[in-house]
């Protein structure tokens, strides 16, 4: 059987047009596959004999009336060996060395290797000369046929970054009557939703994918199963060949599907691409999200100041487009508590978000406390401190309400503050605060109801009036609650338990420091009558303040233990009682066996002075977190942090940085 090795209805001898096309992509450049291929008579009088051999071998196989399976598989496997570690003479060899009975159309059209097909295995090892041979003897439709990965010979080529390959595979599907049918080759995605684009992307053949975009440009749009498209890849190839031949064609990004890639850029950090990218095209800017936030968004989010610092005015009505929660870029920033960049973004972006919030709002809300005190400072921004949302909050009835005590000492700091405004609720800043502090006991509630106690302790008589005013049913909240509150039994078994174990904790190491106090007793025969048995630091005044220190936790731990274990569980009343009569006697006890442990350190250190002062001083400073902790518990402790109120400001801040209490919202809801 005479067959004319032809592709595209071009002879195999004369390639000279795929040669120029794809040293046209190239810019004209010389490759290495096509370099004295072709360019005389003695080379088309070599292609003419392998033309002849082949031509022989398959009018030998056409006597045959077909195959056993495993033959095909062992001959296909034979050959697959051969294309890998041979060139094209080998390959002819090694099918003119097959058995008559061989058929080789099965061999040319098995899709049963480890990589697919030959076809498969020419591209992927960048044998041109082998794939040129292959195309003639295969089935249309097995061009884009894909092996177990999904994977089209097409894929193979532009994974290898075969050029060459590409052209062939493209021409010889040119030939495919329909028209769709020659775009679906370029369009197949294999199982990992990858096209060939994606894979010449991935592998960073710029050659391979400038040919492809010219082909066809959809594939430039269409995602994968991670949710990126080529342009999303190109940013993790770094490569700027491959950014220039993506990103400088005309695009529709309404049309680019997954994840934005200009959002890319900027996790990615690539400084030099996004300026390009505002050369090349401007209208990748528009793409946003899956929550709806433009670029600009997620540059306030990370704090990428150098990337504002690059937009040019165009771009300003990006920082005036809201998300889909209603926030715009500087309420990004000022979540984050990003100060640079809120004072960037307020020229040109003043409206509040969609619940009416200001960036004091939002940082207070947040607990942005350095961002609220700079705010607070400045000379626009600041204004807006006793402004209300579309409920009726101020910045400090959001900080109340998400117990953030940073941000309300900041706010509460600044003499144009007014506590006494009422949310739509008609709730001031402490009675969210009473009432956040009742509903989830926690250490940041605790903190944001003192801050607010000291400052709402003269005030809160009058902002309680209005609230009787406007709500009558609070006058019978307190008896609604003791009628129809039901105790939980479980709840105050485990309450009497847990501050059981507390007090007899201080119970016994008190009763045992008592017998054995720091340095000892005199022995009987080392002191006079009158001393023995007596304390060897009995005239010390650091030991006589152990002592008393030491007794009095011991007995206010024991006076607790007394009042819990009297308690029953299914008494409400009497629980309560008892929580408030322990917290009294837990305050005095455990700072007291404090004192009692620092004076006795001190003592037995004396000797040496520095280390003495060390130690004292620096169990002052604890001393003073402890019980600064415990108070937090006991209602008159306010009356004292009124009348030193900064000071006690500053003693929270530092708690709260020291033990780095964190600012996370845990819920949402808003009053």
């Amino acid at each position: 059987m005479d067959v004319k090795l032809s592709i595209g209805g071009e002879d195999v001898g004369m390639n000279k047009s795929i040669k120029e096309e794809v040293q046209k992509d190239e810019g004209g450049a010389p490759m290495e596959l096509l370099e004295n291929k072709m360019d005389s008579l003695e080379e088309e009088e070599i292609w003419k004999s392998r033309r002849e051999r082949m031509n022989n071998a398959l009018a030998a196989a056409q006597a045959t009336g077909g195959q056993d399976p495993t033959e095909t598989y062992a001959a296909a496997r034979k050959l697959a060996d051969v294309i890998e570690r041979a060139n094209v003479e080998e390959f002819i060899s090694a099918i003119e060395g097959l058995p008559n009975q061989t058929d080789l159309f099965a061999i040319f059209n098995f899709l049963g290797l480890w990589s697919g097909s030959l076809l498969h295995i020419a591209a992927a090892t960048k044998k041109d000369d082998t794939l040129w041979l292959l195309l003639a003897y295969v089935s249309d439709h097995f061009i884009a046929a894909q092996n177990e990965w999904g994977d089209t010979p097409l894929h193979m080529a532009a994974r290898a970054g075969g050029s060459r390959a590409t052209v062939m595979l493209i021409r010889r599907a040119s030939n495919w009557p329909n028209v769709e049918d020659k775009n679906r080759m370029l369009r197949m995605q294999n199982k990992h939703g990858n096209t060939a684009l994606h894979e010449a992307v991935l592998k960073c053949h710029v050659h391979a994918v400038r040919f492809l975009l010219k082909k066809d440009l959809e594939p430039v749009y269409l995602k994968n199963k991670a949710e990126k498209s080529p342009l999303y890849l190109a940013l993790d190839t770094k490569d700027s060949a491959i950014h220039k031949a993506l990103f400088t064609v005309s695009l529709e990004p309404s049309r680019i599907e997954g994840l934005p890639p200009i959002h890319g850029v900027i996790l990615h950090r690539n400084y030099e691409l996004f300026a390009n990218i505002c050369i090349w095209n401007k209208k990748l800017f528009a793409m946003t999200d899956s929550r709806g936030g433009n670029v600009l968004l997620l540059i306030a989010y990370l704090n990428w100041s150098e990337a504002f610092d690059n937009f040019q005015p165009k771009f300003e009505y990006l920082a005036r487009e809201r998300d889909m929660n209603g926030d715009l870029p500087i309420h990004i920033a000022a979540k984050m508590g990003h100060v640079k960049l809120i004072k960037k973004l307020h020229p040109v972006s003043q409206l509040p978000n969609r619940q009416g919030q200001t960036v004091l709002h939002v940082t207070a809300k947040y607990g942005r406390a350095f961002a609220v005190r700079h705010i607070l400072r400045h000379p626009e921004l600041g204004k807006h401190i006793n402004a209300v949302d579309h409920a009726g909050n101020t910045p400090l009835h959001l900080a109340a309400m998400h117990s953030q005590p940073a941000a309300l000492i900041h706010l509460l700091l600044d003499k144009r503050i007014r506590l006494t405004i009422s949310n739509n609720r008609c709730l001031t800043a402490f009675d969210i605060a009473k009432e956040c502090r009742r509903t989830r006991h926690t250490i940041r509630n605790d903190l944001a109801y003192v801050v607010l106690a000291c400052s709402y302790i003269w005030e809160s008589s009058v902002a309680g009036r209005d609230t009787l005013i406007l709500r009558p049913e609070a006058r019978d909240q307190k008896l609604v609650y003791s009628r129809e509150t039901k105790p939980d039994r479980d709840a105050n078994r485990d309450f009497i338990s847990s501050r059981m174990v507390v007090a007899m904790l201080v119970a016994t190491v008190t009763f045992a420091a008592g017998f054995a106090v720091p340095g000892g007793f005199n022995g009987s025969d080392m002191a006079s009558k009158d001393d023995r048995g007596m304390a060897t630091l009995l005239d010390k005044r650091m030991f006589q303040a152990f002592v008393i220190c030491n007794t009095i936790a011991m007995f206010g731990s024991m006076i607790a233990v007394v009042n819990l274990n009297l308690v029953q569980p299914e008494a409400d009343r009497a629980v309560r009682t008892a929580y408030s009569t322990s917290i009294l006697w837990l305050t005095i006890a455990l700072p007291a066996i404090s004192v009692a442990f620092l004076t006795g350190v001190t003592l037995t250190v004396g000797k040496l002075p520095w280390l003495a002062d060390t130690i004292f001083y620096l169990g002052l400073v604890f001393l003073l977190i402890i019980s600064g902790a415990k108070l937090l518990e006991f209602p008159a402790f306010f009356m004292i942090c009124v009348c030193c109120r900064r000071l006690m400001f500053w003693v929270i801040l530092a708690y709260i940085y020291v033990c780095r209490v964190d600012t996370y919202i845990h819920d949402d809801k808003e009053g």
